[in-house]
């Protein structure tokens, strides 16, 4: 019994300094890397360099994996999930993650990966961890026949076509020549597709563009070809006759093992001197620095176009004031014209014409001499001894003197002295009218 607990006692304490060792040690961390295919490899085709994060705890975060540079070679990597791992290694368990990075040599010759660092995360540690990856080296190689392209291209069909575009024709100094070359790969990723390199032209300044590639993807053949665009613009500096050189495009048949050129052909361009030049010119480094920048230019129409907008409203500012006077004069005018009828005999006589009519001698009297004192026909100032038969003014004046006799005269009556002097005012217009405006003659 005695020795049973001893026993017991023996093994806690193996537990215990155990567990208190793995509490110590600090979790571990390595990195592992390996290409596939091992040794040397075709140029254009695909090789894999695998490359493994490891702990001995876990990771809180995915590792950061940066994308490095080979010179001569394509690298990419590919937005494909994390393999986990899990691996005993020297009796110890591991974790991990595993990707894989696209190499595609271009070239012939012997290759080597640099090491690069990846940040992993892994638990039980007070901050990210930077781990190196191993050097890695590999060979490729071209074909017989092969030696001595620029950029060794395997493909099973290529096919190029380009495009040229101008403003306008003929082509003016300022103006940009936009030159466009199309690649079309059959089974092919077009992040495979070498780019084309555009030559430069003296006379014309070159800006290449970002280039664009798209796959063509079908549901059941899945991968059709691969499509990339290049894109390079030409300003015009200056007037004459320019050649765009021809363009070379080597490429390796797979179908037929040999090497062929795709040849583009050359593009002549003829400029002529501008009409006009821009009022000012932007410095070529801030257009290099992309800064923001709009070119002015004025020709001659938008010239007098603006010359006589500013006339105009010189004309208009020089005639408000005058304009307004004459306005005041021509009001002032209307209103004397106005006020000059308003006292003439025109209304007098309408006003009497009225006051007889309703026969109240209150009225008709005054409104009498007034129509006298405006008409022409009497003297001034009117008074009712006028000649006899003067205009037919000889009943009213009676009807008149009777009033003031005291004797009361009927609305008839009153009606009656009114008709007797429009019919003698009629006859004295038309007299009046026929009477020659030179003076008798003597009859002497």
């Amino acid at each position: 019994m005695k020795l049973l607990r001893l026993i017991c006692r023996v093994c806690l304490l193996m537990l215990l300094a155990i567990s208190v060792a793995h509490a110590d040690a600090a979790p571990q961390v390595k990195v592992r890397a390996h290409l596939e295919p091992a040794g040397a490899v075709v140029a254009g085709s695909q090789i894999k360099l695998v490359v493994d994060c490891l702990t001995t705890t876990w990771f809180t975060e995915a590792p950061d994996w940066p994308l490095f540079e080979l010179p001569g070679a394509i690298v990419s990597l590919p937005d494909e999930q994390a393999e986990n791992l899990h691996e005993v290694i020297d009796g110890v368990d591991w974790f991990g993650v595993s990707r894989a990075y696209r190499i595609v040599p271009q070239t012939a010759r012997a290759f080597e990966i640099a090491p690069f660092a990846i940040t992993v995360h892994p638990g039980q540690t007070s901050g990210p961890v930077q781990v190196m990856t191993p050097v890695q080296s590999f060979t490729a190689t071209v074909p017989p026949g092969a030696e001595g392209m620029r950029t060794f291209f395997p493909t099973q069909k290529l096919t190029a076509t380009q495009h040229i575009e101008s403003p306008q024709q003929p082509v003016r100094v300022g103006d940009r020549i936009t030159r466009t070359v199309t690649q079309r790969a059959s089974g092919t990723q077009s992040m495979l597709i070498p780019p084309v390199v555009f030559a430069q032209v003296a006379g014309l300044e070159q800006d290449p563009r970002h280039a664009t590639t798209r796959d063509i993807v079908e549901d059941r053949a899945g991968l059709v070809a691969g499509e990339r665009t290049d894109t390079v613009s030409y300003r015009v500096e200056r007037a004459g006759t320019f050649e765009l050189p021809a363009l070379s495009i080597e490429w390796w048949n797979t179908a037929s093992q040999r090497k062929e050129t795709i040849v583009l052909p050359a593009v002549s361009v003829r400029a002529i001197a501008a009409a006009e030049k821009p009022v000012f010119s932007i410095p070529v480094d801030s257009l290099t620095r992309g800064a923001a920048h709009r070119i002015i230019v004025i020709d001659r129409q938008t010239l007098v176009f603006v010359g006589l907008g500013l006339l105009a409203m010189l004309a208009c500012v020089w005639a408000f004031p005058r304009l307004l006077r004459w306005r005041q004069r021509l009001h002032g005018m209307v209103a004397a014209v106005r006020r000059r009828h308003a006292d003439g005999p025109g209304p007098a006589w309408r006003a009497l014409q009225r006051a007889t009519r309703e026969g109240v001698p209150q009225q008709i009297i005054p409104a009498l001499y007034r129509w006298m004192d405006k008409s022409d026909a009497f003297q001034h100032p009117a008074t009712l001894n006028q000649p006899e038969g003067q205009d037919g003014l000889g009943p009213l004046r009676e009807a008149v003197n009777r009033h003031y006799a005291g004797v009361t005269e009927s609305g008839d009556q009153w009606r009656a002295a009114r008709d007797t002097l429009r019919r003698g005012v009629k006859r004295g217009r038309k007299t009046r009218g026929e009477q020659s405006a030179l003076p008798p003659l003597n009859k002497y």
